[in-house]
């Protein structure tokens, strides 16, 4: 009985003995694939903390961080984990929603109805360790789709801590022209960006660089040089038609901070370019701009903001020079190749969900042909807004502005506008 016992016995262990060595490399394998994808998603999230890091300090000025987290995934995983994470874009959407009424009637787009004035969708993801791809695309109920940006960016261009874009993009020009509207403060931007680079701003495919300038005081110093394609925004006067002759522009900012509660930014603006098609350039713009923000409480401050363009015109008018009447003198055509157009904005956030603000705009208009000189030419603003915050992603605002035209008319405006967000995109609703 007892040879048999052991018979059986060591049967058992036979048998038992593989079966058990097989499972315990099952729980190997499988805890080798746990510990890989942790160590991907960790490697992920460290990734995504360096991305926001380097987009934080490009809208501060400052030099973007080095990449420290590799882009290679760990060991190439198969299946769809290897499709997640940093693979996909980040991907949002925007939408303008505004009802808008004004007193000469006139059927313009979008006037005295709700209207879904824009909406952007809005793609970026990192390229590699170095660059980024960005890309806007808007959509209107009363207009056609439109590139509204697509552009790369390269940081620390051969390790001299440049960053260059490369695409269609929002030249840093002065404040109000180079940012999105839904990061305006007012439903739509001041007249002199209206007039003069277009009604939604300025966006032209080129190329810039930007790098921060090291000097040995507090304030801090971004210059940014570029070359554009020619002619303006969508109703823009500035420049000519022809977008084959090259705009060149550079931008300084500055930044300093008064105290632990108060920052100020100024910056200073050039750009040259051509208003016909010959090889000349005709129009020189200097712009100053500053912003002085004080942050009196959580999500609470108060912002004064303004710039100012003077524009010179060395065209020569020889055939209406040659024809100076009694209207038009001499001094009328010596004023007309200088001109200016300048806004003030108050804007007051005195409740977390609450802002209040007023803008007030003085613009003189750039006219062409016989009218070029007409000393009447100057638009007058007066514009008051009140926003709430719904939350990050929400916001309503209701605007009443006032203009003084050209003609000696006035132009009432109302204006109710819902901004709405979702998805992942750079410029949230501030």
């Amino acid at each position: 009985m007892r040879k048999i016992f052991s018979i059986f016995f060591f049967c058992v262990c036979c048998v038992s003995a593989p079966k058990q060595g097989w499972t315990v490399e099952m729980s190997g394998a499988a805890l080798e694939s746990q510990v890989r994808e942790l160590v991907q998603t960790v490697r992920d999230l460290k990734l995504t903390v360096e991305n926001q890091s380097r987009e934080i300090a490009v809208l501060k000025g400052q030099t973007p961080p080095a990449f420290t987290t590799s882009y290679l995934p760990v060991a190439a995983p198969s299946g769809p984990r290897s499709l997640q994470g940093r693979w996909n874009p980040d991907i949002g959407a925007v939408a303008d929603v505004v009802f808008s009424q004004d007193s000469p009637k006139a059927d313009a787009e979008g006037a005295d109805r709700v209207a879904v004035r824009e909406l952007e969708l809005v793609l970026g993801s990192p390229v590699d360790p170095y660059s980024r791809l960005d890309a806007t695309i808007a959509f209107s109920d009363f207009a056609a789709a439109s590139l509204e940006e697509a552009y790369y960016t390269h940081f620390d261009i051969l390790g001299w801590g440049v960053t260059g874009r490369l695409g269609r993009f929002k030249p840093l020009v002065g404040k109000a022209a180079s940012i999105h509207r839904d990061s305006l403060d007012t439903v739509d931007e001041p007249l002199v960006v209206q007039h003069y680079f277009g009604v939604e701003g300025f966006n032209k495919s080129g190329a810039d660089l930007s790098r921060d300038i090291d000097l040995p005081w507090a304030v801090t110093h971004r210059l940014t040089v570029g070359v554009l394609e020619g002619g303006n925004g969508e109703e823009g006067t500035l420049f000519g038609e022809t977008r084959r002759r090259p705009t060149i522009y550079s931008h300084l900012k500055n930044y300093l901070d008064l105290n632990d509660a108060t920052g100020l930014e100024f910056g200073l603006t050039h750009l040259v370019g051509s208003r016909d098609a010959d090889e000349e350039f005709e129009v020189n713009v200097i712009g100053l701009d500053a912003t002085l923000i004080h942050r009196y409480a959580d999500q609470r401050h108060v912002k004064i903001q303004g710039e100012a363009y003077r524009v010179s015109r060395s065209e020569s008018f020889y055939s209406l020079e040659n024809s100076v009447t009694s209207v038009i003198t001499q001094q009328d055509l010596d004023d007309a190749r200088h001109l200016w157009g300048s806004y003030a904005l108050l804007d007051w956030r005195f409740h977390p969900q609450w802002a209040a603000g007023f803008r007030w705009d003085d613009v003189q208009l750039i006219e062409t042909g016989a009218n070029f000189a007409n000393p009447e030419s100057t638009e007058r603003a007066y514009t008051g807004y009140l926003t709430f915050y719904q939350s990050e992603f929400a916001r309503w605002r209701v605007q009443v502005t006032h203009v003084d035209l050209t003609n000696a008319d006035d132009d009432n405006r109302i204006f109710v506008q819902g901004t709405f967000a979702i998805g992942e995109h750079k410029h949230k609703l501030q």
